[in-house]
């Protein structure tokens, strides 16, 4: 498969996209849906990310090592469908929930067993407010620093640890609730 791609890439081979989506729609799905509650806006972004990805992709440098190859071609995806998201965020920058106090909600039955479904985590970081989330998944899941989420989301970096930490807090106080639903 991947060295298919590889192949397709050198040749600038067209056909290769559709190979590209059907293997990876699954992975920047995944990627897609924790920063958009809406699974249509959710696809939406990766069909963009994949646009980006395909006009740009034939210049995408590699050394023909298939491991690193998979690896890096991968990230660079994940790179791209997490820029889309911000962009979208950023463009509906007005609907961004800049709030102090959650308002009440349920979130749902969440699976009590020794881990957590993807499913569950997903329930999860939907039931806090957009901004929270996106910083949340911004520093725990992609690994930006402070200031780079600040310089993403034009925010002061006090503001970036803050959503973070009351996104935190409502995790722990939502994942509580689903439990003792129980």
């Amino acid at each position: 498969m991947f060295q298919e791609i590889i192949a397709g890439l050198v040749a600038r081979d067209e056909r290769i996209q559709e190979r590209i989506y059907i293997h990876y729609w699954g992975y920047l799905m995944g990627i897609s849906t924790r920063y958009f509650k809406d699974r249509n806006t959710a696809k939406e972004v990766v069909n963009d990310s994949f646009m980006k990805a395909f006009k740009t992709m034939y210049d995408f440098r590699h050394d023909h090592n298939l491991v690193d190859f998979q690896k890096t071609f991968k990230a660079w995806l994940a790179k791209i469908t997490v820029r889309t998201s911000l962009d979208r965020i950023r463009a509906n920058k007005s609907a961004l929930t800049y709030i102090d106090e959650y308002e009440e909600g349920t979130v749902g039955y969440v699976e009590v067993e020794e881990r957590l479904f993807a499913e569950d985590i997903l329930k999860l970081l939907h039931g806090i407010p957009d901004l929270h989330r996106t910083v949340f998944n911004l520093y725990e899941i992609e690994g930006f620093s402070h200031d780079e989420i600040a310089s993403l989301l034009t925010i002061p970096v006090s503001s970036s640890r803050t959503y973070l930490t009351r996104a935190k807090q409502k995790l722990r106080e939502l994942y509580k609730k689903s439990i003792e639903i129980n």
